[in-house]
């Protein structure tokens, strides 16, 4: 079979049949001779026999060329699909490769991220440690510089240090000599204080008001012995009746010139003394402007409170002042508060504060830190103060006015604390019923006054003559003062007198109870400590004293924990190291994993070529096929 024809031999004609130019008949058995055509034709036949012998032997050739080339498409064939199968194995473990690469990538990358982080760290870490190294190493260049210039000073440092403590030795000197004569200087000065009465007692005499002058009334007062503490009373025109004081005022003397003689005992409330300035006599006499004054001629409570200041400043560098003020006023035996924001009705009770001390809960205490502030105080005050009319003034004081000055001290050099008080009281006139021709309201408050005033002249008179009791509780007025009027306390009473011949009567019943009143002798006052505050003291030592014990643990704990923290930054640098050397291998690896890549690549690139070749090769069989 070849190219689909099927070529078989032809039938040979039998010998017997066949002769040379003839041919015997089958039927006649007759040789039959041959003709020309059929000789060529015989020809023809052999010729053509023998072209198809070797065509056939040609085609048995092909044929196992066929063979041979189909037995070679068909290895080629299980060797491509050998190497396919290669092929997607390769490609399986490159995509394996390729997903192992990606995790590792991930993995390399979460680990240079969090060593870049460390490594930001570390830097800001070491930036700062260099910072802190610079300022060091200048720091220690300038104590280089410093200690180079102190060594050139050494020569003249010897000599210094001499002239210092020298210096030093008298200033200790010199302070202890200070301190010595402050104390005798308080002590002379307490002396003094006490050898002139614990209760002094100041006689002032108002000038003959335009009135008194336009109705007649003449001056019944003698001023020749005033500078000797002497005044004289005319009564009945020709009989004088002298008293004498411890100062005495004529009309021109001003306010300055009164306060000055006062002025020692504001020294007294500063040093820690209880101490009592007020103001005593008939309504009309000048009680109210000897005490409070005006705007242009300041009073005694305004010149005190100038002074405690002022002192407080001079003394600010061994001694702290806290000063308050509180306004009363006894209006008809009932305590009223002068500085409250809004009127009450509560009833204020005196409360015994322990040792003596006495004080008013839910009084208003104005904490002043300048004069400025004292004077809206003080003018507050004064504004709330109840007043009314009667024949004798229009403007009559209806209550006892009191000023309460509280001064707490506390000294820096000896620790000493104290809390002393300063009462400034501008009292209430007396007056005699019938001349006031008092009604109503106004006979009510002057009964009350009276009555307060009586309970005064009590407590003098008790003191006087050193009773055992002293009546202090008969009178809401004598309550108040009984830790000012005490033996522990100084005071200073201002007797003011009426110079008219028309108030002889009351001026002498006025200047007989300032007699009574300087006739007092109170003994040595006694200076108030602040137990309360030095206790005070004691406990913020022992608390202070813990708190250092406290700061002592916090800070040895601050030093364990930066021992710890030194620890741990040793070990997170050791573990830094450790993590570079882990990102550099990992570096390598990673390298490696690359290098095999390109390898693992350039081979598949090496067998696709191949497996082209082969599809190529077996295209062109299959064509020549």
């Amino acid at each position: 079979m070849v190219c689909g024809i099927c070529v078989r031999k032809a039938v040979a004609l039998a010998a017997n049949l066949v002769t040379e130019g003839s041919a015997l008949c089958k039927r006649c058995s007759a040789h039959v001779r041959n003709s020309p055509i059929q000789t060529r034709t015989s020809k023809l036949i052999s010729k053509y026999e023998k072209q198809i012998e070797e065509l056939t032997s040609q085609c048995n050739m092909k044929s196992d060329e066929c063979y041979m080339a189909w037995s070679l498409v068909e290895s080629t064939n299980q060797e491509l699909e050998r190497l396919k199968i290669e092929l997607h194995q390769k490609l399986v473990q490159s995509d394996n490769n390729e997903q192992v690469l990606e995790r590792q990538t991930d993995q390399l990358r979460n680990v240079s991220q969090k060593y870049e982080n460390a490594k930001k760290l570390w830097a800001a870490a070491i930036s700062n440690l260099e910072n802190k190294i610079k300022a060091m190493k200048q720091e220690q260049a300038l104590l280089s510089l410093e200690a180079h210039d102190c060594a050139n000073a050494v020569p003249d440092l010897s000599k210094m240090i001499g002239a210092v403590q020298a210096l030093v030795a008298q200033c200790e000197y010199l302070k202890l000599k200070y301190y010595e004569e402050m104390a005798k200087r308080k002590k002379l000065h307490n002396i003094v204080q006490e050898t002139k009465g614990n209760i002094r007692v100041f006689c002032r005499c108002r000038p003959l008001s335009k009135y008194e002058t336009s109705s007649g009334y003449k001056c019944a007062v003698d001023f020749d012995g005033a500078k000797d503490g002497d005044i004289g009373i005319l009564n009945g025109g020709t009989a004088k009746k002298t008293f004498k004081f411890d100062r005495v005022y004529t009309p021109t003397d001003d306010q300055a010139e009164v306060y000055a003689d006062a002025s020692p005992l504001v020294t007294s409330v500063l040093d820690g003394y209880n101490v009592c300035i007020f103001a005593y006599g008939q309504t009309g006499t000048g009680k109210t402007f000897t005490m409070e004054g005006t705007e242009r001629s300041r009073g005694v409570n305004y010149r005190t409170l100038e002074e405690l200041f002022k002192i407080a400043e001079e003394r600010k560098e061994t001694v702290i002042y806290s000063i308050s003020v509180s306004v009363l006023e006894v209006y008809n035996e009932q305590i009223r508060d002068l500085l409250a924001t809004s009127p009450s009705s509560k009833k204020f009770e005196i409360k015994q504060a322990g040792e003596g001390s006495h004080h008013v809960p839910g009084i208003v205490e104005a904490k002043v830190q300048d004069i400025k502030e004292v004077w809206n105080v003080l003018q507050a005050g004064s504004n709330a103060r109840a007043v009314g009319s009667n024949n004798v003034n229009e403007h009559s004081s209806r209550s006892h006015c009191m000023l309460c000055i509280m001064v707490k001290a506390k000294n820096l050099i000896n620790g000493d604390c104290t809390r002393s008080k300063l009462w400034l009281v501008d009292l209430a006139g007396s007056e005699r019923l019938a001349k006031t021709d008092a009604q109503g309201e106004r006979l009510k408050e002057a009964q009350n006054i009276n009555r307060s005033l009586s309970a005064l002249g009590d407590v003098i008179s008790a003191l006087a003559m050193k009773s055992c009791h002293i009546p202090y509780r008969n009178s809401k007025l004598t309550h108040l003062l009984q830790d000012s009027l005490g033996g522990d306390s100084k005071a200073l009473m201002f007797v003011q007198i009426s110079p008219s011949d028309n108030d002889v009567s009351e001026t002498l019943s006025s200047l007989n109870f300032a007699s009574r009143v300087r006739g007092i002798e109170l003994g040595p006052a006694k200076r108030q400590v602040d137990t309360a505050e030095l206790q005070k003291v004691k406990q913020m030592l022992e608390k202070a004293k813990q708190e250092v014990r406290f700061k002592d643990d916090s800070l040895r704990k601050l030093e364990d924990t930066c021992q710890n923290l030194d620890n741990k930054a040793k070990g997170k640098e050791q573990l830094y190291k450790n993590l570079q050397e882990k990102v550099k291998e990992l570096e390598s690896q990673l390298d490696s994993r690359m290098h095999s890549q390109i390898t693992s690549e350039k081979q598949q690139q090496q067998l696709s070529g191949k497996l082209k070749e082969k599809e190529e090769m077996c295209t062109t069989l299959q064509q020549k096929v």
